[in-house]
Order: structure tokens, then C-alpha cells, then sequence
């Protein structure tokens, strides 16, 4: 029998049944084990990013399976308990079973919306799909998928702990076949003259609330975690003495590196700027730039770009240009010649820029290319490109005005 009938489950609600249940519990421990994985060298990263693949293709998996089951068990007659007269166990029971209904779709659909708002590591398997549409790649919007897939699997773990025990419970306490209606191939005796659950509505009522619940929960936890990019942030110089006064709102700079051969952009929120620059006056011309390392947003890695095989930022959460000199290299094309400072390491660097100016305002465009290694980042455990690229492309964009006479 492949229908459900009012009495037990058909061989398609079965199947979809235990291939969910199996799925969801590889995936609910694997996501435990692979988040604690160590990644300070190449080889770890490349262990843990398997395992991470892994856990997003079985995710996809069985969000597919799971949105088969959901369909099946709306469009199917769903059988009447065994004990309707219970009805606080009755209703203890429909409300799980909206909550598993839910939490099985919906944790799956935002670990790969995750995915898909992130950048860089651990991809999807062909042939399944890698990202969704309509989803931009967003650090932000990353951020709070993912605190709302943890948030989920909370959920949902909790609905199966309590799921089992009521299917323990209906066999060692109960010895009933309500077990039994989910096992292929399993007769089941006794089952007619059934009545029908005394709630119809309340169950999906209290269900959705659990979501709701969920969604604050998860809100709250990204605001907190979002504030100043859930971290403190470094006092910088200020910039108001000087010729240049930066539009901040008009401003970036950005990050881009090859992370197993996929390039991840990124950059810097919080950083401030002196300048002092006259096209006229090259030999007057000053930059100091001052950038809070640990503000950097790069993908889903951000966290590992601060740690100590990387940026280092706890113990040199500054880095730092000082220009020495300029030089004019075209029309509106110059180079500021200067040291940068940049965990914990200082490198001479030329840095080529285009300029500007209409109305009292500048506008740069600058790019430059960083060797990782001559900084020491990724110094040990990533001396190759098979994880990360050697190469780092730095790109300001500034745009300023001329601060008023002193």
C-alpha cells in the first residue's frame, strides 16, 4: 500500500520518513564535529573543508527529501491516533509533528542560504546546486543566516529528542503499534473504529509560536553579535587636522584573496585617514592611514583572518601606511612611496593611485597587490597556494573634501 489511509501510513510516507530521520541524524552530529575541527595549516583546512562539503550536500539532500515528506503528509489523509482521548498527549504530539514538519525544512533552507550569501570555502558537490538565486553575497546577511540555522538546529534537535521518546514511550510503556504504522512491512491490528483527534488547529498554532519564539531568539542573538561586528573596536587616529577631510560613507577599502582557487572579497570597517596632498606641492604631500584589523569582513573566514596565523589583530590590531614621498606617473596618475606596517611586519610599498578633483572634492581609486608571506601571514601551515593565494588585492576607493582654512 503506498497511501496513507485514516488507520496507518503508506510505504511512501514510510520511506520519506526514515530517509529524513537517517539524513538528519548524520548531519545534526557531523555539524558539531566539524565546527570544532582545528584549521591552522593547510592540510587541516583542506580536512575540515571536506567534512563542511559534506554537511552541505547532505544538507541539500535532505532539504529535498524533506520538502517531498512535507508534501506528502498535506496532500495524504494523516492517521488518527491511538489514544485521541489523551489529549493533552494527543495535542503534545500533533504540536512536535508540526515542529519537525517545520524545523526539517527550514534548517537545511538557511544553512544553504548561508552558503549562498557567503563567499569562499567548502563548496556544494556537483551536481547539486551551489548557490540559490536572488541571493546576494553578503557578509552581513551571511552573518544572520547562520545564527539562524544554529538557532534551528536547536529546534529541531530538541522536537527529535522529543519525538523518540514519544515513539519509546507508545513501545515500552504504551506496547501499542503506533511504532509499528511506520515500519514497511509491519501488520498492524486493532485499528479500526479509530476517533479523530480532538484538536485540529491548536497544534499548528503552537508550532508557528515555536517559530516565532525562534525568530526573536535568532534576532536578538545577530543584533548582539552585529554591533560594531560583535567586536571592540580600536581607537584610531583622527584625521581632522588635515588637508583632506574623508567622506567615510563614500569610502572603502576592500580585500580580495584566492581561498582554493575561488576568489573571496571582503574588507575593512573601521579605519581612519590623514591626508594632506597637493598636486602642485607633491614634496608637501602626507598619508596616514591607520586601519583596526580585527573590523575585517572577508567571506565566511573573517574569524580566521584574525587569528594568530593570519592578521594576528590580538596582538597587532593596528596596521598602518606612512608615506614617504610622491611622484606624478601620468595625467592625474601618482604613486605614494611609503612603509607599511601590517602584523606586526613592516614592507616598503609603492602604492599607484588616480585623482580627482572637482568643486573642492577628491576622488581616488588606488590598487595594490600585497604578498601575504612578506608579512608573515599564513606564515605557517599555509607557506603554498593550494588553501590561500600568495597574492592579497587591496582597492581604496576615497573621496574627500578640501577641509576649510585653518
Amino acid at each position: 500500500m503506498l497511501h496513507n489511509t485514516r488507520e496507518t501510513y503508506g510505504l511512501v510516507a514510510q520511506v520519506l520518513h526514515w530517509a529524513t530521520a537517517a539524513l538528519i541524524l548524520v548531519l545534526l552530529p557531523l555539524g558539531v564535529f566539524m565546527y570544532d575541527l582545528p584549521d591552522s595549516s593547510s592540510a587541516e583546512v583542506a580536512y575540515k573543508a571536506w567534512f563542511y562539503s559534506l554537511h552541505k550536500t547532505l544538507g541539500v539532500t535532505v532539504f529535498t527529501v524533506a520538502v517531498l515528506r512535507v508534501i506528502w503528509a498535506v496532500i495524504q489523509p494523516h492517521p488518527r491516533p491511538l489514544h485521541a482521548d489523551r489529549k493533552l498527549e494527543s495535542l503534545a504530539a500533533q504540536t512536535v509533528h508540526w515542529t519537525l514538519y517545520g524545523a526539517i525544512i527550514c534548517m537545511p533552507l538557511t544553512g544553504w542560504l548561508h552558503h549562498s550569501a557567503s563567499e569562499g570555502f567548502a563548496p556544494i558537490w556537483w551536481p547539486l546546486p551551489q548557490d540559490l538565486p536572488l541571493v546576494p553575497k553578503d557578509p552581513q546577511l551571511a552573518m544572520a543566516l547562520g545564527v539562524s540555522h544554529y538557532f534551528t538546529a536547536l529546534l529541531l534537535g530538541g522536537a527529535l529528542v522529543l519525538h523518540i521518546g514519544g515513539a519509546l514511550k507508545h513501545v515500552v510503556i504504551d506496547k501499542d503499534d503506533t511504532l509499528r504504522r511506520m515500519i514497511p512491512g509491519a501488520g498492524q491490528t486493532g485499528m479500526a473504529g479509530l476517533s479523530e483527534p480532538h484538536f485540529k488547529r491548536l497544534p499548528v498554532f503552537l508550532a508557528a509560536l515555536a517559530f516565532v519564539i525562534l525568530g526573536a531568539a535568532s534576532l536578538n542573538d545577530y543584533v548582539k553579535h552585529a554591533q560594531d561586528g560583535g567586536r571592540t573596536q580600536t581607537a584610531l587616529a583622527p584625521a581632522e587636522a588635515t588637508g583632506w577631510l574623508v567622506d567615510r560613507e563614500k569610502s572603502r577599502i576592500a580585500i580580495e584573496v584566492v581561498q582554493m582557487g575561488n576568489p573571496v572579497a571582503g574588507g575593512f570597517d573601521n579605519w581612519s585617514a590623514a591626508i594632506t596632498f597637493d598636486p602642485d606641492k607633491l614634496d608637501a604631500g602626507s598619508v596616514e592611514v591607520e586601519v583596526d584589523v580585527a573590523s575585517i569582513t572577508l567571506g565566511g573566514v573573517a574569524e580566521q583572518a584574525r587569528g594568530p596565523n593570519f592578521l594576528n589583530a590580538a596582538m597587532h590590531p593596528v596596521a598602518r601606511f606612512v608615506s614617504e614621498s610622491f611622484a606624478s606617473t601620468g595625467e592625474n596618475t601618482y604613486e605614494a612611496r611609503g612603509q607599511l606596517t601590517l602584523a606586526g611586519r613592516g614592507q616598503p610599498l609603492t602604492l599607484p593611485f588616480t585623482l580627482r578633483i572637482e568643486d573642492g572634492r577628491a576622488f581616488v581609486e588606488a590598487e595594490v597587490t600585497l604578498e601575504r608571506l612578506a608579512f608573515g601571514i599564513g606564515e605557517k601551515g599555509f607557506s603554498g597556494e593550494d588553501q590561500l593565494g600568495f597574492g592579497v588585492k587591496v582597492k581604496v576607493t576615497l573621496e574627500a573634501e578640501k577641509a576649510p582654512a585653518s
